[in-house]
């Protein structure tokens, strides 16, 4: 078994740096598990039971709490300073199976309590509003007349396929991923393109967002478990190749 590593940002709060060793005592229990979830509820007129309606997961929350063990009074209080500024950063768990990491913010105060000259406890909340856990990404490559399959991610919940196109496709070109098509009415010119994130819907050329460009067409996410294929082809004439990025993706 790998040894543990935790990081948040820059700072380390389980394993070994310069201050020393540090340890998480509690709180990773909403890390391996799911977020509470959210949802209207109503009752069903005249019936028994509730009516179906959607439920979504809310925020991630996770209460930390800790220990650091240092080499001394200086470097205790040094390493308090450094840990206690954090505000934002990506946090990352190594050691427990594949690498996660979510991005989450300081949601309370930093309680950081010296207890001899060589220990201290220390406790924080942070709050991940996309509340899924992420690991590692992958790409696949499609042109026009050459589609690719076998497309997979490794989480447990679906992911959001991310899409750059490039080539010539004057009247613009459809993109089918898990049969689903998604039609691009924005030229595809040479030396400029296309991102598209089925996240948001939006269409960027060289990085700039470009209101209006698409057609209809559906943003499937990608299921786990469940491979896919991915075809382009153009809607007038010309050639491109799309390429994706899938990155494992848990809740």
């Amino acid at each position: 078994m790998a040894d543990e590593h935790i990081t948040w940002g820059a700072r380390t709060l389980a394993g070994v740096d310069r201050y020393g060793r540090w340890l998480v005592t509690d709180g990773l229990e909403n890390w391996w598990g799911s977020p509470d979830t959210r949802g209207d509820t109503e009752d069903r007129p005249d019936a028994d039971g509730e009516l179906d309606l959607p439920v979504f997961n809310q925020a991630r929350l996770l209460t930390l709490q800790g220990h650091l063990h240092t080499n001394g009074h200086d470097l205790l209080h040094e390493a308090g300073h450094f840990l206690s500024s954090s505000m934002f950063g990506r946090f990352k768990v190594q050691g427990h199976g594949p690498t996660l990491w979510a991005d989450g913010r300081r949601n309370s105060g930093f309680l950081f309590n010296p207890v001899t000259d060589a220990f201290a406890q220390w406790q924080v909340r942070i709050k991940f509003v996309d509340p899924c856990k992420y690991g590692d990404t992958r790409t696949w490559s499609a042109s026009v007349g050459s589609p690719i399959g076998g497309i997979f991610h490794r989480g447990n919940y679906n992911a959001v396929p991310r899409f750059v196109v490039a080539g010539s496709m004057p009247g613009g070109y459809r993109l089918t991923i898990k049969g689903q098509v998604f039609t691009v009415t924005r030229a595809l010119v040479a030396g400029q393109p296309h991102s598209i994130d089925y996240g948001t819907g939006r269409l960027r050329v060289n990085g700039v967002i470009v209101p209006g460009g698409l057609g209809w067409g559906f943003k499937p996410l990608i299921t786990p478990g469940l491979p896919t294929a991915l075809a382009i082809e153009p809607v007038t004439t010309g050639t491109g190749t799309v390429t994706l990025t899938l990155t494992d993706t848990y809740i």
